[in-house]
């Protein structure tokens, strides 16, 4: 029997350490031999040092006290030893009111910024510009001294768990730096930017956008060499009049690209398809259709809902694996995922056993049982009608012993159709059966006053998140399994942590009173 041998050889994406690189051969039957892109990195995870002279020469500024070499935050309450504060500029703040001989003992080294107190002694480059922009500028001079390979992605949904989902399939060919939670606005992707070491050979980030010329900027700044688009649903329509309005915003982060870059595109969403691509650039199509470079050909509920099983195919081979999450949108995510990676040079049968390992990010779609027995999924940084959808789906197809049970928060920016989504997301949740559902929020209450549920549904509305607990705690027993979900500024997180406290059969005492009385 003949055997497949995949030699990985030099990227066309040029890395910091070539000098270093290996070939790699994998050896499976009965294929014929085939070539990869490979490169070789250093195991540095550290995140760059700036040393005062590049600082200057980002930000155009004048150095007032000289300082040591240091990484760069914008927060005092994280800054670490050996850091300088950026102090940033709104509207209803300014942090430069932050910089007092205290943050010195903190351990920082200096400040980048307009002014500083009369009694600073540690160093100073001052800036003549605001400093969000300066924040910006030190973002794009990250990017311009980085020669790794940065693969940037938007979507109306999710967006982290696939930045996550590429970081995890891309490590099993080089050191992956992926930015942090959800940062993915000017801010976020300029802190991404400045926070990548420089030695890594991907960077992921994601791009977020609330109105148009966004996702422009962010890519002006990133200039990826791989750009994705997940897809393009109801999300920020405040700000738009229509879905191809959002999916012409979403493509901006198209409109750049360069000859030889790569765009990963959801063959399954019309609107994403449509968007123009530049000459030159390589085009790679996910979904679930026949023709889709990477084809998603099957997912299914596996161990009560709690994970899901998918089957990927590319370039004539089928991989097999099983997400230990719960949620059958992960699959196309992982699909996703996996056209970034094997575009890059990973066999779709690593990418495949990479994805398995993957587990998921804080406060989406999490999975936690309590204590006392409650199944939780806890899904509260954001919601939009999609994401909220796939979270009632993945509610109904779970197994449970006691009642299933939605805690839904008010999905905000959708503009004047906003009840009409509100109401959609009730009918699903009223087709689903589920024995109760508790709203929070001004526009899931307006939703519920024409809405007619099943006399055996129970229907728990506040207009608040910290009133929802004390209300809907008799409706509840271990044994049951939890939704919570909605939008970040809704506060749900306040839910899930009562919901924890929570003891059946037993009087609150005196610090469980004191509990709920400030969570609630």
């Amino acid at each position: 029997m003949s055997s497949l041998t995949i030699l990985l050889h030099p990227s066309p994406f040029l890395f910091t350490n070539p000098s270093n690189s290996k070939t790699t051969i994998f050896t499976l039957h009965n294929r014929p031999r085939i070539l990869i892109p490979q490169a070789s990195f250093s195991t540095s995870p550290n995140s760059p040092l700036w040393t005062i002279s590049e600082i200057v020469k980002a930000v155009n500024g004048r150095i007032i006290r000289w300082g040591p070499p240091g990484t760069i935050c914008t927060d005092t309450r994280t800054l670490e030893p050996g850091q300088w504060f950026l102090p940033l500029v709104g509207q209803n703040f300014d942090a430069h009111n932050f910089i007092t001989p205290e943050l010195a003992t903190k351990g920082c080294v200096g400040v980048i910024g307009n002014w500083v107190c009369e009694d600073w002694n540690n160093g100073f480059v001052k800036v003549e510009d605001d400093t969000v922009s300066s924040l910006k500028s030190l973002g794009f001079y990250a990017r311009n001294r980085f020669t790794g390979c940065l693969i940037g992605l938007t979507g109306s949904v999710g967006k982290t768990t696939t930045k996550t989902m590429i970081a995890l399939a891309l490590k099993s060919v080089g050191n992956v730096y992926y930015s942090p939670g959800n940062w993915n606005n000017e801010i976020g992707v300029a802190l991404s930017l400045i926070g990548m070491p420089r030695d890594v050979g991907f960077g992921v980030l994601e791009m977020g956008m609330s109105k148009k010329g966004e996702i422009l900027e962010l890519s002006r700044m990133c200039r990826p060499n791989v750009r994705v688009i997940l897809n393009v649903s109801a999300a920020h329509l405040e700000n738009f009049a229509n879905l191809e309005e959002v999916s012409m915003a979403k493509g901006e982060i198209l409109r750049e690209a360069m000859p030889g870059d790569v765009c990963v595109l959801n063959g399954d969403d019309p609107l994403v398809m449509s968007l123009p691509v530049s000459a030159g650039v390589k085009k790679v199509v996910f979904g679930r259709k026949l023709g889709c470079d990477i084809r998603l050909v099957s997912s299914e509920i596996k161990h009560g809902g709690r994970s899901i099983q998918v089957v990927l195919e590319a370039f004539n081979e089928m991989v097999k694996f099983v997400i230990s999450c719960p949620g059958l949108h992960l699959a196309i995510n992982a699909c996703a995922a996996a056209a970034v990676a094997t575009a890059l040079g990973v066999p779709l049968a690593l990418a495949g056993k990479s994805l398995s390992r993957f587990t998921p990010v804080h406060r989406r779609s999490e999975l936690e049982v309590a204590e006392n027995g409650i199944t939780i999924i806890n899904d509260v940084y954001n919601a939009n009608p999609a994401s909220t959808q796939a979270a009632i789906d993945l509610l109904r197809n779970m197994d449970c012993k006691g009642k299933r049970v939605a805690i839904l928060g008010d999905m905000l920016e959708l503009g004047p159709m906003e009840i009409n989504f509100h109401e959609l997301m009730l009918q699903s949740c009223c087709d689903a059966h589920f024995d109760v559902i508790a709203l929070v929020g001004t526009r899931f209450i307006r939703a519920a006053e024409s809405f007619d549920c099943a006399r055996e549904i129970k229907v728990v509305c506040t207009t608040d998140a910290r009133q929802m607990a004390p209300k809907i705690i008799n409706f509840l027993n271990s044994g049951d399994v939890i939704l919570v979900k909605g939008s970040c500024h809704i506060g749900m997180e306040v839910i899930v942590d009562a919901l924890k406290s929570i003891h059946f059969g037993v009087p609150r005492g005196p610090a469980e009173d004191a509990f709920f009385s400030l969570v609630l």
